[in-house]
């Protein structure tokens, strides 16, 4: 296969395409800056995003790495009694969680092996497009083109900008904290291998295990007009499980959410947008990666049932965008009626506690069987 593709970006979309083109003898050029991949905090693989991951061959590595879990333990913040428990075990594929930077290095690592991917050490600078030649300016003073490009350079990136110039970023009004913490120091019960949800007044705190059960990940979403203070010890200050966690501030990485609306094309020119350059996923049903691994194992598939490319790249589209599309529209409604302020938040937490169980649970198999 001499044609080649070039891949702007080392997300984890970046290199888990670069491995499925790899797999069906596509040559591939990634464009990333070395070192500069720092990742924070951990995710959690949903059994759609495990399924999607194993077409690439990178399973064996990330269940190595990985903690499988078991449930997900719904509580009510104020009072910390448990609301609900929904088994994740009976999922045909895994439900595991994985540190952020572990992942990027499996993939990495994949690629670093593979002989037909190759990495060029810049940025782009620049990106034009004229009679569907579509040409790079990168800060090693080269100029590429390529009949194929994937922009896997996130939200923010070049190509995002190039393929939606018009796409708008407003504030979501709810900022996130992130946070790691060694298990040695936190209440034993985060340490199991469960998802535990905490539903609150106009916020809500998720956690579960990684690193193999050393360390545990914190995410907690509040929203900003709710909270006269946004620091993370005068929010946990006064809770009789939660004070702890507010007194180790250096732990935490405060980042304020921006809404941002679907977009309706990801492709101009020889330009195709995939993972969160195309779909930003708000970070509420643990999609936002498995969304990304999706795409990729569209195209692998497509790939597999002998499409060219370009037309892989193509279905990879058709199918996946109103799939993406509506995944983001739930996980929007999701944080919503997660950050529900009074008094409608006692109720919520009423109705999970009466029948929590069975709606949630078919909701995400739902999830899990269609995105």
């Amino acid at each position: 296969m001499s044609e080649e593709i070039v891949i702007i970006g080392s997300s984890f979309s970046g290199l888990g395409t670069a491995i499925a083109c790899a797999k069906h003898g596509y040559k591939v050029k990634i464009i990333a800056p070395k070192g500069h991949s720092n990742f924070i905090g951990g995710l959690q693989i949903a059994p759609n995003g495990f399924a999607a991951l194993s077409s690439i061959g990178v399973e064996k590595e990330i269940l190595n790495s990985a903690v499988r879990l078991l449930a997900v333990n719904i509580k009510s913040l104020d009072t910390a009694v448990t609301l609900t428990n929904i088994p994740l075990s009976s999922s045909k594929a895994p439900y595991v969680s994985i540190g952020r930077q572990a992942l990027y290095e499996i993939l990495l690592n994949k690629c670093l092996a593979n002989s037909l991917i190759k990495f060029i050490d810049a940025t782009v600078l620049a990106i034009s497009s004229k009679n569907n030649n579509t040409r790079l300016a990168l800060s090693s003073g080269e100029v590429i083109t390529a009949p194929i490009i994937i922009g896997a350079d996130g939200l923010n990136g070049k190509t995002s900008q190039f393929v939606s110039p018009s796409g708008t970023q407003k504030r979501a009004g709810y900022s996130i904290y992130r946070g790691i913490f060694p298990a040695s120091i936190v209440p034993t019960g985060f340490s199991y291998p469960n998802v535990q949800l905490w539903l609150g007044n106009s916020c809500h705190l998720v956690s579960y295990p990684i690193q193999n059960g050393e360390a545990v990940n914190f995410v907690f979403a509040f929203s900003e007009n709710a909270f006269s203070s946004h620091s993370i010890d005068s929010i946990f200050c006064d809770h009789p499980v939660l004070s702890m966690l507010g007194e180790y501030i250096d732990n935490w990485h405060l980042t304020s959410i921006k809404r941002i609306v679907s977009l309706s094309n990801w492709r101009r020119g020889g330009i195709t947008l995939i993972g969160d350059a195309a779909h930003p996923m708000p970070p509420h049903l643990a999609q936002g990666a498995g969304q990304s691994f999706m795409d990729i194992a569209c195209i692998e598939n497509g790939l597999g049932k002998g499409l060219s490319l370009s037309d892989a790249i193509y279905n990879m589209i058709t199918i996946r965008m109103p799939e993406a599309h509506s995944v983001a529209k739930k996980s929007q409604l999701s944080g919503n009626i997660f950050r529900i302020g009074r008094p409608i938040a006692g109720l919520r937490n009423q109705l999970i506690s009466m029948a929590g169980q069975k709606v949630i649970s078919d909701f995400l198999q739902d999830l899990w069987l269609t995105a």
